[in-house]
């Protein structure tokens, strides 16, 4: 009788798959968790008044956020990538540096 070997690509012909355990499907989307949470960060300071510092945090989250889709393998991502890999990453670097650049430039309120 041999063993399998467990990092083997599992093929239709075993049979269905056993599901994995909740905490290893929830841990595997701390990409997007760690993005989720500077982008709250941000919405915080921004709700309290500190709007350039909450627009510059989010902008800073979606730069992460950039960085860990651009260099994460497909099967790491998670609901990070939600198109091919280069358009998630022009997007979301766009969108990072138009808000970082949007904090830095408008002037704070007299």
């Amino acid at each position: 009788m041999s063993r399998r070997d467990p990092g083997a690509s599992w093929s239709v012909d075993q049979g269905p798959r056993a599901p994995r355990p909740w905490w290893q499907l929830v841990l595997g989307q701390w990409p997007l968790f760690v993005v989720l949470v500077g982008v709250s960060i941000g919405l915080a300071w921004v709700g309290l008044t500190h709007w350039k510092r909450g627009s510059f945090t989010l902008g800073f989250a979606f730069a992460v956020g950039t960085l860990l889709r651009a260099f994460l393998p497909a099967d790491k991502v998670g609901l990070l990538g939600v198109r091919r890999r280069w358009v998630d990453v022009v997007c979301l670097g766009l969108l990072a540096g138009g808000i970082i650049t949007l904090s830095l430039v408008v002037p704070p309120a007299p």
